[in-house]
């Protein structure tokens, strides 16, 4: 294997000034890629050829004819045809068709066939039609056709033009006889010279040979988490040769050697390890993914690292001698129960739920490797075990497709062996322990033990109870609602085809376009088309297109109805889990960089509520016989965060004295008394201030607020004028985060921005975009933070006194709990001063109750 890159401009910008003039510059974003490129060529000790003057094409050409003199077979990998030149019975060229995964390879007959001439007459080929792509003229007047029939009676350009009174038509030679300076200078452009002393290294391009660390951390770093797995095996001792396109690869492997605990014996003589243990590792083995449905196959527990101290305890495989669950929950069980001992795991909350489902209830003070790691990095996409013991121990662990497959053919881990899953199952506790001594005092350095064990550890449990508990869904509501849909999308179809003039699919975009395009004749002016050479037809075109049709407003609600449909309507009674009769989502603490909890599985935090068809779906969450939903949401929480750090006196006193604060912002912005704002002044107002923490500019609050550029820049001037403290706040977080490469929330939770720093070459629209979220940043984080405060404490709160009530979702800045009636006079205020003093800012926090049979009827409570 060995690369080439091209350095510079070439001898051909000499000959020809224009040459390649015409080509866009290359993106920023792609420019910046490049030593990323060079970095991982290197990692791979894959030898980088260039030759000054010379292009990317010289050099493999000057490589590949050297690698025939010497006998061997050459695959010239490019995205460029240009090569094709040079493709003989020794050197092919391997390219992409119209996607990137239609792989071509060109030999000699390949080339033939696909372009009907030799591939030695490719520069002869492009001497007469050009090259868009690098600005070679070509013949005036000849044509691809033209150029093949010519090329294939005659041969080359020296024997048309010597032939050039025997040409016909007419036309063909005119343009050949004008053209004959073009010709010759594009074949001299287009042809592809051996680069001089660029000499090839066999040996050295023998790939095999590099240390498979520092790849793996490469890799890791990059995100790269499909392409582990695929990564061949480094050849040190030079025996072994790969192959370029498909070799089986052997895999590195965490240590094996674990031990299967079978007999009463066995388990016997492991509980004194784990009763003496400060820290017990657990780790379960599932038959799938789903917390709620999945069955206990077996359980890995860890004491310390090495396999003496990791053990795993098969309880339901298909086959082979393990124990039964009821002696574990004797043995084992006291143990997860015991409050004294921590309990470390990756992914912890689905270990708890699964152990606790079946008779094991797990306590005590929680390490999650995976919570640690995302404090440390946020912004990363490799969070899994297998990731992190690359990262920080350089082990590849075995992925779980090799024992259980993938598709159809896919295994539940109970058909797995007994031994197989010994291996794996202990090795996932033995690594966690390893881990959590690499990610521990990482925390501890960086300032975040405190958020880590205070705030996010403690919130484990009480998710587990709320994703345990589910959420109940009346399913023959939504059942009737569904019709009523139907109907209406019928009748939209029907109004729809009324004014096209025929029926077609109306979910089918390209169909869609030559409806609105070609039979409607819809101005296209602006819009852009598609691969499929259609005009676009999205949602914002649509919308941007509004007022020029009537039937553009029918497929804006048809399709809005149909989403409704299909994501919710007729979506969430299928996900009832039949046991409970409930819905049950999963909440993630590291699933968004602000630290908000997430909702998937299905995501109840995204329920529509912008339009009464959406909201309508909300009635469909009820509460139980003789239950209220109790939903208790924080009161413009980011704006008084945003008071509170930003220290501007004004807004601090607008809501210390309880004012209105988007109406007390448009009376100060506008200048006029309190109780003469307008609603359009005070709609203008709150957009300013929810946008001042997302760092937005005068074009977005003209856009946002329906106003012209000049009244945005004006508002923003007068603003920040009347709010001085929050202009202040805006450009030290950027310089700040420009400066250390990160900025925090009041609890110390960070977010990194290294894009930011001085050494960074991003692009300047890369670089707003992290100026607005360092912004915002601190605001909703500390939102998010304050808020996993309160669930905390309510949670506590409902268990120390004994209260039926349950928290059974979050959304933003809500909580929404399933309450007896009897209990609403002592939980409403209970959720209200809890949430009201779950942290301290210079102004009072307010959290505001409402209450009803359902989600979507909901009215104040008043105590």
């Amino acid at each position: 294997l060995a690369v080439a890159f091209a350095v510079g401009r070439s001898f051909r910008h000499e000959q020809y000034a224009d040459y390649k003039a015409t080509r866009e510059r290359m993106p920023e974003e792609l420019a910046l890629q490049i030593d990323r490129i060079k970095a991982i060529i290197e990692a791979f000790r894959i030898p980088i050829y260039t030759k000054e003057g010379y292009e990317a094409d010289d050099v493999l050409a000057t490589l590949a004819h050297q690698a025939e003199a010497q006998r061997a077979q050459t695959l010239i990998t490019t995205g460029d045809r240009d090569l094709l030149q040079v493709v003989d019975e020794a050197i092919w060229v391997l390219t992409s068709g119209r996607k990137f995964s239609d792989v071509i390879i060109y030999t000699p007959e390949k080339v033939q066939a696909r372009y009907h001439i030799l591939p030695r007459q490719f520069v002869d080929y492009k001497a007469l039609v050009g090259d868009k792509s690098d600005n070679i003229p070509g013949v005036r007047g000849i044509g691809e056709k033209t150029a093949v029939k010519l090329l294939q009676q005659w041969g080359d350009v020296d024997a048309i033009y010597a032939h050039i009174d025997e040409i016909t038509p007419t036309r063909a030679r005119n343009a050949l006889i004008q053209g004959r300076e073009a010709a010759y200078l594009s074949r001299a452009l287009a042809t592809i010279v051996d680069a001089p002393g660029v000499e090839l290294d066999m040996a050295a391009c023998k790939f095999g040979d590099y240390e498979r660390h520092d790849v793996l951390a490469l890799f890791t770093e990059m995100g790269f988490r499909t392409l582990i797995p695929r990564l061949p095996a480094a050849d040190k001792g030079g025996v072994r040769q790969l192959g370029l396109f498909g070799d089986a690869i052997e895999e590195a492997r965490a240590p094996c050697g674990y031990q299967a605990i079978r007999t009463v014996a066995e388990l016997e003589a492991i509980l004194p390890h784990l009763q003496g243990a400060k820290t017990i590792t657990f780790d379960v083995e599932t038959t799938g993914v789903d917390k709620q449905r999945a069955k206990l196959v077996g359980l890995a527990l860890g004491w310390g690292a090495g396999k003496e101290a990791n053990v795993y305890i098969p309880i339901a495989h298909q086959e082979g001698e393990q124990l039964p669950l009821a002696l574990i929950q004797e043995k084992i069980g006291p143990l997860l129960a015991d409050a004294g001992k921590e309990k470390l795991a990756h992914n912890a909350k689905f270990d708890l739920s699964i152990c606790r489902r079946h008779g094991l209830p797990v306590q005590g003070r929680f390490i999650d490797t995976m919570i640690g790691e995302f404090l440390l990095d946020p912004g990363s996409r490799s969070l899994g075990l297998k990731a992190l013991a690359i990262k920080y121990l350089g082990i590849e662990m075995t992925p779980i497709s090799q024992l259980i497959g993938k598709g159809r053919q896919q295994l539940t881990m109970d058909q797995v062996s007994i031994e197989r899953t010994t291996d794996y199952a202990a090795a996932d506790v033995d690594m966690t322990w390893r881990i959590w001594q690499e990610i521990g005092p990482r925390l501890q350095r960086a300032g975040l033990m405190q958020l880590f064990r205070e705030l996010e550890m403690p919130l484990i449990p009480v998710l587990a109870d709320m994703e345990m508990h589910g959420v109940l869904l009346d399913a023959a509501y939504l059942h009737q609602m569904a019709g009523e849909l139907r109907e209406r999308l019928q009748q939209l179809a029907g109004e729809i085809y009324e004014y096209v003039g025929y029926q077609f699919n109306l979910n089918s975009t390209q169909q869609l376009s030559d409806a609105l395009f070609t039979t409607l004749g819809l101005p296209t002016k602006g819009l852009k088309k598609t691969k499929s050479g259609h005009y676009s037809t999205a949602a914002a075109v649509l919308e941007g297109m509004k007022g020029a049709h009537p039937v553009l407003a029918l497929l804006l609600e048809y399709r809005q109805l149909t989403k409704l449909l299909s994501t919710y309507v007729e979506a969430l009674p299928r996900l009832i889990n039949p046991e409970t009769g409930r819905i049950h989502t999963s909440f993630d603490q590291t699933g968004a960089e602000t630290g908000r909890i997430s909702s998937n599985n299905p995501n109840l935090q995204n329920i529509p509520v912008r339009t009464e068809l959406g909201r309508r779906i909300r009635k469909a969450f009820v509460a139980p016989p003789a239950h209220y939903l109790l939903a208790v949401d924080y009161s413009q929480v980011e704006l008084r965060i945003l008071a509170h750090i930003s220290g501007d006196e004004t807004m601090l006193q607008a809501f210390a004295r309880g004012l209105d604060i988007h109406a007390a912002t448009a009376s100060l912005v506008y200048g006029v008394p309190l109780e003469e704002v307008t609603s359009q002044q005070r709609a203008v107002a709150k957009m300013m201030n929810f946008a001042t923490s997302y760092g937005v500019s005068a074009y977005g609050l003209s856009t946002r607020a329906g106003i012209s550029m000049e009244e945005a820049r004006h508002f923003m001037a007068t603003y920040f004028a009347t709010y001085p403290g929050v202009k202040r706040y805006l450009a030290e977080t950027i310089a700040r985060a420009k400066k250390q490469g990160y900025v925090e929330t009041l609890l110390g939770r960070r977010r990194f921005f290294p894009i930011l720093q001085a050494d960074s070459r991003a692009s300047q629209q890369a670089r707003a975009a992290a100026e607005r979220a360092a912004v915002n940043f601190p605001i909703q984080g500390s939102a998010a933070d304050i808020l996993k405060i309160a669930l905390r404490q309510v949670h506590h709160k409902l268990r120390q006194q004994n209260l039926a009530a349950r928290m059974i979702l979050q959304v933003h800045d809500e909580l929404v709990l399933e309450t007896p009636i009897a209990e609403m006079e002592v939980v409403a205020p209970l959720v209200v001063t809890t949430m009201e003093n779950a942290f301290q800012l210079k102004i009072p926090l307010v959290a505001e109750p409402e209450f009803g049979p359902n989600w979507h009827d909901m009215r104040q409570w008043e105590a």
